[in-house]
């Protein structure tokens, strides 16, 4: 992990997390829409691949996804994503992970163990997006990452979709369901938020998934790793992919070492850092600048019965549960 001090972090009933947006009172939260970076009281996670040098740093967003950062952090802190297999590389697209088999299958799991979809106008699929993987029942713990770097230009697609709306010949020729999907989707296009075409041009991304699967995450560093991940040879083998004609399981597995779950906290200033400060202020008008450590320890437990707290963090009124 480069120029990032590990420290340890694990969700217990005991600890209950207060969490700031990592933006200033005057900058508006803005997602993964923003270009991401760790600031102080951020929740991140390393991902080791084995074989893969880089590892791959993802920031958390409790804020507008506690439902699934808390399923990710309880299930990285037990341990369950160790030695378990990237399944799914569909090339361009995406990498999913946490299956209990490999294949894509959750196992016994009770209906009450899934949760819903979260999803927000700050949160997208652009390029290097962490999104909860759900099956008919929902979300657990299977997750994957948007591994399309290629810019999308929205209003173009738009633009093109809008000149085959227009076409008589086009639309004499869709059935009712069909004309009324297109004119729905050209609509959906021209709603998106101006900041949000100008993010999947710059970095890619797929805009499609937006509104129908949970993004909790996004990548902030690892990326040779991911490009490389995206090259290696597939064959048939994933049921979802087969039935489409895509070859998306890896022919060498790629195996999750460990996903390591970590909080930048703030350092709290000693007494003797105090004390000289404040002799400096008297002393200078140009009082010198007290260095303190970046990030301090946190105690790690085990408890499973883990809770994420984060009433003292606004949550957007349009974020659905």
């Amino acid at each position: 992990m480069n120029k990032i001090t590990k420290i340890v972090f694990a969700v217990s009933a005991a600890f209950c997390l207060t969490l700031s947006t990592g933006c200033s009172k005057e900058t508006p939260f803005m997602g993964n829409t923003a270009e991401a970076s760790l600031e102080e009281n951020d929740i991140f996670a390393v991902i080791k691949i084995k074989d893969y040098e880089e590892e791959i740093t993802v920031k958390l967003f409790p804020q507008v996804a506690p439902q699934a950062v808390k399923k990710f952090i309880e299930t990285a802190n037990l341990g369950f994503y160790d030695n378990r297999t990237l399944h799914r590389v569909v090339k361009d697209k995406l990498i999913q992970g946490g299956s209990l088999s490999g294949t894509g299958y959750d196992g016994d799991v009770s209906d009450k163990e899934y949760f819903g979809t979260e999803t927000n106008r700050y949160m997208n699929h652009y390029y290097g997006a962490v999104c909860m993987a759900k099956n008919t029942k929902g979300n657990y713990r299977q997750f994957y990452i948007v591994n399309s770097s290629e810019p999308v230009n929205i209003d173009e697609i738009a633009a093109e979709l809008k000149a085959d709306l227009d076409n008589e010949e086009i639309v004499n020729g869709l059935l009712p369901d069909d004309k009324k999907y297109y004119q729905d989707y050209y609509t959906k296009l021209n709603t998106i938020p101006a900041e949000v075409k100008e993010r999947y041009q710059q970095v890619g991304g797929i805009y499609e998934y937006d509104g129908e699967d949970t993004v909790f995450g996004q990548v902030v560093d690892g990326w040779n790793t991911l490009k490389a991940i995206n090259e290696v040879e597939t064959a048939f083998g994933n049921d979802s992919d087969d039935t489409s004609g895509i070859a998306s399981k890896p022919i060498s597995d790629i195996v999750i070492e460990s996903v390591e779950i970590i909080r930048i906290t703030p350092a709290e200033t000693t007494t003797e850092e105090k004390t000289r400060a404040t002799r400096a202020t008297r002393e200078s008008t140009a009082p010198e600048t007290t260095t303190v450590p970046e990030t301090q320890n946190i105690v790690e437990t085990q408890e499973t019965d883990q809770t994420l707290d984060t009433t003292e963090t606004p949550v957007p009124s349009d974020t659905a549960a």
